[in-house]
């Protein structure tokens, strides 16, 4: 009965899907206690030889190991010395970008902003005075040396010293020949009366004019003053213009220098004016001087010298002196009223002299520049930036 049990219980199982489990026995049970320590056994052994294997190779003195350049570090040495590398290289950055920005710098190691580079101020003194056109309506004007040449030999005794100047107005615009001693013009081309000129600069045996309210360029032969051809450059308004050897440079009555190619009279590049965060607006008659760009500011008596590579302003002179000295001349005249603004500045880089001048203009001041101390002279740089930054 029982045996009939069991088949039936079995038979049951088997219909619900659950199978009959034989129990371990003894033997079996010891069987897989030996294999599992065999195994643990093995495993020990393949780890002591694996361990005597590297130990070797890294006390090995091979080609492949002199010649390594990374180190083997131990778990706890790795993170630190990674740091120390790390900030090694972080220091070797740091070291090259304060030789780079050392100019750009202040005194306490912080990159300077455009805000943060205060321009200085200067003042002038008088050294000579020369006679000047008065009816020079001087947009352009430039110094030069002129020299006989005997024989492919010249004699410095001979040589005199000249101004360019380029005048404006409809129907009163020309290029001429100024002596600077006596004042008195020696050549002289008149342009058409509808072009009304404004800056001018000398590249190599060409004299070039810009014009006012347009591209129109006049290119004249430096010797004879004679026009050569007329051009266009891309602006669409002329003002002041020089060059740098390299470049023309040219002002629109706004706030940009343009770097134009001698040849095609094309901008290659502009560079905005700019004293701390404010726009410096109508740059007129300018100069190259030194490295930097000098600008007259229109109906103003400020002149801005000018980083030509980053527009920033690094200095004023301020002419209101020399601008009262000039209206008290002209009352004396009787032609007050004729006088117009300064705008005129030329440099001579042999002898290091500069001249001032304005538009109908009775003289020609030769001026020494100076640094000035703010309040010096009964004004500070924000009174000087409220007046001359128009």
């Amino acid at each position: 009965d029982r045996r009939r049990r069991e088949k039936r219980l079995s038979r049951g199982a088997r219909e619900r899907g659950v199978m009959r489990r034989k129990r371990p026995t003894r033997t079996s049970v010891m069987v897989r206690v030996l294999m599992a320590a065999l195994a643990v056994a093995l495993a020990a052994v393949l780890v002591v030889q694996l361990t005597s294997v590297t130990s070797g190779s890294a006390s090995s003195s091979s080609p492949s190991s002199s010649l390594s350049t990374s180190p083997s570090f131990t778990e706890e040495e790795k993170p630190r010395t990674h740091q120390v590398m790390n900030h090694e290289k972080k220091k070797e950055k740091e070291e090259a970008a304060k030789v780079s920005t050392s100019d750009a710098t202040g005194e306490d190691g912080k990159v300077k902003d455009a805000a943060d580079e205060i321009p200085a101020l200067y003042t002038y003194k008088v050294v000579k005075e020369y006679a000047h056109d008065y009816d020079a309506f001087t947009q352009g004007f430039l110094y030069q040396e002129e020299c006989q040449d005997f024989f492919n030999s010249i004699d410095k005794s001979k040589c005199k010293d000249m101004f360019l100047e380029s005048t404006g107005l409809y129907g009163k615009t020309q290029v001429k020949k100024v002596d600077l001693l006596s004042g008195e013009t020696l050549r002289s081309t008149k342009a058409e009366q509808r072009h009304f000129g404004e800056g001018l600069t000398r590249w190599g045996d060409q004299l070039i004019q810009l014009t006012w309210k347009g591209p129109t360029v006049l290119i004249y032969n430096a010797s004879d003053l004679k026009l050569m051809r007329e051009s266009k450059t891309d602006l669409k308004d002329g003002w002041g213009l020089t060059n740098d050897t390299e470049h023309l440079i040219a002002t629109d009555s706004g706030h940009n220098l343009y770097f134009l190619d001698p040849d095609t009279l094309t901008t290659t590049r502009k560079v905005p004016v700019m004293d701390g965060d404010q726009r410096v607006n109508r740059l007129n008659e300018l100069e190259h001087i030194e490295g930097e760009v000098w600008a007259n500011i229109w109906m103003t008596n400020c002149i801005a010298r000018i980083d030509p590579i980053g527009g920033k302003v690094k200095g004023w002179i301020l002419a209101d002196g020399l601008v009262k000295r000039e209206m008290e001349k002209n009352t004396k005249l009787g032609r007050l009223n004729d006088m117009d603004v300064l705008n005129g500045i030329a440099y001579d880089p042999a002898t290091k002299r500069i001249w001032l001048t304005g538009k109908q203009w009775s003289t020609i001041y030769e001026v020494q520049i100076e640094p000035t101390v703010p309040h010096e002279r009964g004004y500070d740089l924000s009174d000087v930036r409220n007046y001359c930054i128009v």
